[in-house]
């Protein structure tokens, strides 16, 4: 069996040190992965979102910039939640925050 499928967006996984964090209303949340138009993240639950429902709020970059962004649960696989954004992150931040990710990675081994 072939595990390998194509992704629409380029996703970056983040170190544990560096990853972004979701402000949604009273709640953060740390994210794993972020591309363009998708997010994964942490959820402590118990109160679990569902596939369907609407979240938007804040996204905290590791390099200081804030975005909004907005999206649709489409995976809840304990303990992380998978968002599709239909507003995203721009290509030219993906791309910053791969080299800073880089920098820093690579300069803590």
């Amino acid at each position: 069996m072939d595990d390998h499928y194509d992704r629409a967006y380029y996703r970056l996984v983040y170190p544990m040190a560096l990853r972004p964090r979701l402000r949604t209303g009273h709640q953060t949340f740390e994210v794993v992965d972020l591309s363009e138009q998708g997010a994964r993240f942490i959820h402590p639950g118990p109160d679990w979102p569902k596939v369907g429902d609407e979240i938007a709020g804040m996204l905290d970059l590791p390099t200081g910039e804030a975005l909004e962004v907005e999206g649709c649960v489409v995976r809840v696989a304990a303990p992380s939640v998978a968002l599709i954004l239909s507003k995203g992150v721009p290509f030219g931040i993906m791309i910053d925050q791969q080299r800073f990710i880089n920098q820093r990675h690579f300069t803590t081994i």
